[in-house]
C-alpha cells in the first residue's frame, strides 16, 4: 500500500491577523509513504534537505508519523517515508507545519483513520505548535483561526496572486516570537482587529486597493524589524512596486505581497529594497491555492 500526500506552503498572519490569518499557496511539498513489511521506519528526506533529516528521530515528518501512529493505536513500523520539499526551510512560509500535516496524513491514510480535519488540525498544531499554518495547509484558501471553535476557510478571487521575497538569510521562529509582546495597548488591539475586518471584506468584495491599509500590523511586525531590520524597507518596496498590500510572512523572513495585476513589477520593487538593504535573496510568483493538502492512496 502506498500513500502520496501534497502539502501547500503557508504564509500566516498577512499583517494584522497575528496567530489568526493564513493563505495557503501554489508552492507544495510531497510526501511518499509506503508499506514495506521490514522492521523500523526508513526516510528520504530529499534532495537539498539538511543533514539531521536523515535521522527519522530528527525529521518531524517522520515524528509525525509515528506520533499519529500512536495516537491511533496502530503500529508505524514497516514503512518507507520519501519527502519532496519545495518550501524553503526557516523562511516563514510554513515548512514545519507542512511536514507535521505530510507525517499526519500518511498515517491516517495508511490505517484509514476516520479523524475529520479540525481533529488533524489540533493534532498537527500540538505536534507543531502553528494552527494558522497547520489550517491553512489543510483547508487551503485564506483561514480564519479561531480558539474554542472550528477553523474556516473562505475563496480567494483567481485575480489576486502572491509576490513572495525569499532571503538567503533565515529566521528562528521560536526567536521571532519570543520578541513580541505578550499584552497590547487598547488602541493596537482596535487598530489590529480592525484591520483583520477589513482585509476579511477587502478579499469577500474584492475591494484590492483597501488591502494597503488592511495589512498594516502593530502587533508583532514592529518588534520583529528590530531582528530583521530590512523587513519595512522590503514592504515599501513591494507597495512602490504596485502591491495591494504587503506584510511579513509569518515569523519571516519571507515577506509577501498581494497582487492584483502584473507581478513583475512588484518584484523588482522588491529586488530594488533588497539592493538596499544590501540582502540577498530571490522571489517568486505563487497563486493563492483554494484547496488544501491532497491524499491519493494506492494498492
Amino acid at each position: 500500500m502506498r500513500v502520496r500526500i501534497a502539502v501547500p506552503a503557508t504564509a500566516a498572519n498577512l499583517g494584522p491577523g497575528f496567530d489568526v490569518l493564513a493563505l495557503a499557496l501554489e508552492l507544495q511539498n510531497e510526501v511518499e509513504g509506503e508499506r514495506t513489511g521490514e522492521p523500523g521506519i526508513s526516510v528520504d528526506p530529499g534532495p537539498g534537505a539538511p543533514d539531521e533529516l536523515h535521522d527519522p528521530a530528527r525529521n518531524l515528518v517522520v515524528r509525525a508519523y509515528t506520533a499519529a501512529c500512536a495516537e491511533l493505536g496502530a503500529p508505524a513500523d514497516g514503512v518507507h517515508i520519501r519527502c519532496v520539499n519545495r518550501i524553503p526551510f526557516r523562511r516563514g512560509l510554513g515548512s514545519s507545519a507542512a511536514a507535521a500535516l505530510g507525517g499526519t496524513l500518511v498515517a491516517t491514510a495508511l490505517n484509514g483513520a476516520p479523524w475529520d480535519e479540525q481533529s488533524i488540525i489540533e493534532f498537527v498544531s500540538g505536534l507543531e505548535g502553528h494552527p494558522d499554518n497547520a489550517a491553512a495547509a489543510l483547508l487551503g484558501g485564506l483561514v480564519v483561526v479561531t480558539p474554542g471553535a472550528p477553523s474556516v476557510t473562505m475563496e480567494v478571487p483567481e485575480e489576486l496572486c502572491a509576490v513572495v521575497f525569499i532571503p538567503d538569510l533565515e529566521l528562528e521562529t521560536a526567536l521571532a516570537r519570543r520578541v513580541v509582546a505578550g499584552a497590547f495597548t487598547r488602541a493596537d488591539a482596535v487598530h489590529n482587529a480592525s484591520r483583520c475586518a477589513l482585509l476579511i471584506r477587502a478579499v469577500a468584495t474584492r475591494d484590492w486597493p483597501t488591502l494597503r491599509w488592511a495589512m498594516e500590523d502593530r502587533w508583532h511586525q514592529p518588534a520583529r524589524s528590530a531582528l530583521y531590520p530590512a523587513m519595512p524597507e522590503l514592504i515599501a518596496g513591494a507597495l512602490e512596486g504596485g502591491a495591494c498590500g504587503a506584510a511579513l510572512s509569518g515569523a519571516g523572513p519571507a515577506v509577501i505581497a498581494l497582487v492584483s495585476g502584473a507581478p513583475e513589477a512588484v518584484q523588482e520593487g522588491f529586488m530594488r529594497a533588497a539592493g538596499r538593504c544590501g540582502l540577498r535573496g530571490r522571489s517568486i510568483v505563487s497563486r493563492v491555492r483554494n484547496y488544501g493538502a491532497r491524499v491519493d492512496v494506492t494498492a
